[in-house]
């Protein structure tokens, strides 16, 4: 039975990220959150708003003629933020390149994403930055692009 490597892809990544002793203290979170978090540093995998609703966006195309197995390329939509409480951007957006830098470094210790993919990698890179009532946002929404075979 044919079957998208996207969901063991997601459920790898956050295993990797869980796990990494760089992002201690970090919540890492499996898509968007229901309600209000405190936590002041948090990495969503699967992050989805108004302006980007898909948590997956790629292809799947079969290769020559054969029957079986497609090639899939595609990105899993993330995001890393810090809120200061201080209100110094400076230091909320080092920190969260700071988070960033802690998920390439937990990609390039498994690209495979626990062997759900061939090979991923981080890939588009957008920093947002504001000052709100609680203190200075900085956030970075970023891909992982991803490239596998499906399952059979």
């Amino acid at each position: 039975m044919w079957s998208s490597t996207a969901p063991a892809a997601i459920a790898g990544f956050i295993a990797q990220l869980t796990d990494s002793p760089d992002l201690a203290g970090v919540s890492v979170v499996d898509g968007p959150v229901v309600t209000n978090t405190a936590a002041l540093e948090v990495v969503t995998v699967g992050f989805q708003n108004e302006d980007q609703p898909a948590v997956v966006d790629g292809t799947d195309a079969r290769e020559g003629l054969g029957i079986g197995r497609s090639h899939e390329l595609y990105t899993i939509n993330c995001k890393a933020e810090v809120l200061n409480g201080a209100s110094d951007i400076v230091a909320a957006r080092g920190r969260a390149y700071e988070l960033l830098d802690a998920v390439g470094a937990a990609l390039a210790a498994d690209k495979t994403l626990g062997d759900a993919v061939m090979a991923a990698e981080i890939g588009p890179v957008a920093l947002s930055q504001l000052q709100t009532k609680n203190g200075a946002v900085a956030m970075i929404l970023f891909g992982v692009n991803c490239d596998a075979y499906t399952a059979l």
